[in-house]
């Protein structure tokens, strides 16, 4: 059986408690904080060492192998912040750095499908108003008598997806790939959640054809913008 590269939660908690059983809650998160950390410089550690042993590197002698692997594993302090080594500091910043721009383009995507079904920003729909992504207007802003609110989810849907959704959204638009993630548990709170707001999850094509629990409420992300352009229209989907 393949070693796993890092343990468990519950098998970290586990080897915390028996290096000390009679050790108070606090102390118990004190040492898997420490044992995190070291099964972190292990996989590093195994991850160099793996790659200076690659075929390719085979001519490199013994002493700039050592070399390579100090520098690849040397701790590293970016302003105030410490990191274990360079490419943990790498992958976070790029980490975060798309995590962001990833979500702004799944916005951006949605807001071009408005602008092309005709809606206008701030006379039909507004950005970021009321903790939602996008709030559509019903005839329009200025004098509206309904609002749609738009809650705008990228590939994955997560337990903050739904819940997203009850506190922020009439209505969920998403580029999401895990047709698994639509468990019945979730698709029966979505669906429940927009019938009472009159609104609908929109997925990817794709997707919605391999949800097992889909109901009624589930619709192709394509038919959107057409939907709320009936929206402001009429003033429901």
């Amino acid at each position: 059986m393949k070693k796993k590269l890092i343990p468990s939660s519950f098998e970290i908690i586990e080897e915390a408690a028996k290096s000390n059983p009679k050790a108070d809650i606090n102390e118990i998160h004190s040492k898997t904080f420490e044992l995190i950390k070291k099964y972190r410089k292990e996989y590093y550690k195994n991850k160099v060492n793996a790659f200076l042993s690659r075929k390719s590197l085979a001519g490199l002698s013994k002493k700039i192998k050592i070399k390579i692997k100090r520098e690849l594993l040397k701790p590293i302090k970016v302003k105030d912040k410490e990191y274990s080594n360079f490419m943990e500091e790498a992958s976070r910043r790029i980490s975060q750095t798309l995590q962001v721009i990833s979500g702004n383009i799944a916005e951006l995507c949605v807001e071009r499908e408005l602008k092309k079904a005709g809606l206008k920003l701030g006379v039909h729909y507004v950005k970021r108003a009321e903790r939602a992504d996008f709030t559509v207007y019903y005839p329009q802003k200025e004098n509206f008598k309904k609002k749609h609110r738009i809650e705008v989810k990228n590939v994955k849907l997560r337990e903050r997806g739904t819940r997203g959704l009850a506190f922020d959204g009439d209505t969920m638009i998403g580029f999401f790939n895990q047709p698994s993630e639509f468990t019945a548990s979730n698709i029966e709170i979505i669906d429940k959640h927009c019938k009472k707001t009159g609104g609908y999850c929109y997925v990817p094509p794709k997707t919605l054809k391999l949800i097992k629990y889909k109901n009624t409420r589930f619709k192709s992300n394509t038919k959107f913008a057409k939907d709320m352009k009936k929206f402001v229209k009429k003033g429901f989907i």
